[in-house]
């Protein structure tokens, strides 16, 4: 079976399969869990001065603003940015139409997601404004600690 890419036609999110499905998984409502990742044994192959660090930024997605300007402050400092794709809150011409469960359903996948992404990543940054952390980002604090992930605060702690 050949592997394509295709655009899901529901919201645009760019997906592997194997098949010519034209819906992704989330649309479709399956189950997004997304495989473990061997990201992390890539990396240690790749020599550290060999490439920037790569940074995953990690915070509750009310703080869109600090996002932003972090992306730009660890961009201008010569890192690799990984960070959220999307804002359910403010994003309410997609989420906006979803009922409750499938909202439930798409966090969960989201923050499943975002929990690869820390694996691609060598450390993360936590955007803990006025020192919040909600329990996604303790989750992935966790997650970092526990995969031995460097982790810096933007505010101190």
């Amino acid at each position: 079976m050949i592997e394509r890419y295709f655009e899901c036609e529901n919201c645009g999110d760019v997906s592997l399969r194997g098949t010519n499905v034209q819906e992704c998984a989330v649309c479709r409502g399956e189950p997004t869990k997304l495989p473990e990742s061997n990201a992390r044994q890539i990396n240690a192959q790749l020599p550290k001065e060999d490439r920037p660090t790569v940074v995953c930024l990690c915070g509750s997605t009310r703080f869109g603003d600090a996002f932003r300007r972090a992306n730009l402050e660890e961009t201008l400092a010569g890192r690799i940015v990984l960070t959220i794709g999307c804002d359910m809150r403010s994003d309410d011409e997609i989420f906006g139409k979803m009922t409750a469960e499938e909202q439930a359903h798409t966090k969960d996948a989201l923050d499943e997601l975002h929990l690869r992404k820390i694996d691609l990543a060598d450390e993360i940054l936590v955007l803990n404004i006025g020192g919040y952390t909600g329990e996604s980002t303790q989750r992935e604090i966790a997650y970092a600690r526990m995969h031995q992930k460097r982790i810096r605060w933007l505010e101190p702690t």
